[in-house]
């Protein structure tokens, strides 16, 4: 029964991100939120005078509804973008990636969100499936590493195990600024999709391989770098960490969708039509194992070189450590072990890390990127590669849909 009038009056007094709010309830007070002359006002707000839009011969009263709240979210994500994209242009020396998310995403104020749902595709909440209040988590912990971020959520109350039937991981940035980094505090925040997966939690950890454990938790991989942990008491749920890869990180932060992950264009290597062997040459290898704060090994191998004579499965083949080529040995800079913590418990579980690894082209361009969970197991057959002592030789693998990574480490 309230009129329109009085009802845009009160809009016109809320801040944008409970204006948008507003405009979800109902049909009518959408129509009333998308006031144009309102969000002019916006616009001048964080977008700028608008005298550099073209002008309308049509009075903006007589305009369609929405069409400069349209504009000014259109041009305040096309001025974020413009900053925090382009701001990055050569790529890093080391590691060859040009984003520097652990500079960039830090200053846009971006955090990660994780959520459950339910058997419905509804949110999980603490009590059951797809109830009325869904469950989101904000980030306990970020840290910025090399050429990875690793993101952990650990709450006191996580959903029932039976009611999951997945989990999405979003980023959360702001869509408006005050100047280049420093976001608005009554602006809106834009969603963007990192990581949707589909399974069963509670029947996952009941046929899944555990990748590493200690007296109080089990560690399972759900999916690549996304980490799963139990408790052994109650077999609740521990924490969640993630582990994100910085290839296009920014990108994927700033312009997916809440419903829809950001897609890169997909590259295949470049053709060699001088190489009668069809020889892959001038490639780097970037590799990492860490754990959420430390580096356990770091290593760079460049001028990295296969021929048709090693093709396996019609996939190529470096070997940067030989046996022979003592300068290429790389050294552990401490013992592999995963620390982890929770809001009461924490510990440290042996023999489980986190791979990251960056393969350049022959143009510098990042050909395969990975970032995933890791254990080392006791070699039952010791190769030829090495002479280590049999009972201190482990090794480990990792695959993908891209390639693997075999590691042999041993004292």
């Amino acid at each position: 029964s309230i009129p329109d009038e009085i009802l845009s009056a009160i809009f016109w007094k809320l801040q944008i991100g409970d204006l948008i709010t507003a405009s979800q309830v109902c049909r009518r007070w959408y129509r009333i939120a998308g006031d144009n002359l309102l969000w002019k006002r916006y616009y001048i707000k964080f977008v700028g005078p608008t005298s550099k839009e073209p002008e309308d011969p049509v009075p903006i009263q007589n305009l369609d509804r929405c069409c400069w709240k349209n504009l000014c979210l259109k041009r305040c994500k096309m001025k974020r973008d413009e900053i925090y994209l382009k701001k990055w242009r050569r790529p890093d020396n080391y590691t060859g990636l040009k984003q520097r998310p652990e500079l960039t995403l830090s200053k846009v104020g971006v955090r990660f969100e994780l959520s459950f749902f339910g058997s419905g595709g509804g949110a999980a909440s603490a009590a059951s499936a797809g109830g009325a209040g869904g469950l989101a988590l904000r980030h306990d912990d970020v840290f910025w590493l090399t050429t990875s971020a690793s993101v952990r959520w650990y709450a006191l109350i996580f959903p029932d195990l039976s009611t999951i039937r997945g989990l999405q991981i979003h980023a959360c940035s702001p869509l408006m600024f005050y100047g280049p980094s420093e976001p608005a505090r009554d602006g809106i925040i834009q969603k963007s999709l990192l990581l949707t997966v589909k399974t069963n939690l509670g029947e996952f950890f009941q046929n899944g391989k555990v990748l590493g454990q200690d007296e109080h938790v089990q560690l399972f991989e759900v999916w690549p770098g996304l980490l799963v942990a139990r408790y052994k008491a109650d077999s609740e749920l521990a924490f969640v960490m993630c582990a994100l890869h910085y290839h296009n990180l920014v990108s994927r932060c700033l312009c997916g969708t809440s419903h829809r992950s950001w897609a890169s264009p997909r590259r295949g290597a470049p053709q060699d039509d001088i190489d009668p062997q069809y020889g892959l040459h001038g490639y780097t290898c970037v590799l990492i194992l860490r754990n959420t704060r430390q580096k356990i090994l770091e290593c760079k191998f460049c001028d990295l070189h296969t021929s048709r004579d090693v093709l396996t499965d019609d996939s190529a083949v470096f070997r940067p450590v030989c046996k022979d080529d003592k300068m290429s040995h790389v050294t552990c800079l401490r013992d592999i072990s995963f620390p982890w913590r929770t809001s009461l418990f924490k510990g440290i579980i042996p023999n489980v890390a986190i791979l990251d690894m960056t393969m350049l082209d022959e143009g510098g361009e990042p050909f395969w990127t990975a970032t995933g969970m890791v254990s080392f197991q006791t070699s039952p057959v010791l190769t030829d590669q090495f002479e280590f002592h049999p009972e201190s030789y482990t090794c480990t693998r990792y695959s993908d849909q891209s390639g693997q990574v075999a590691m042999e480490i041993g004292k």
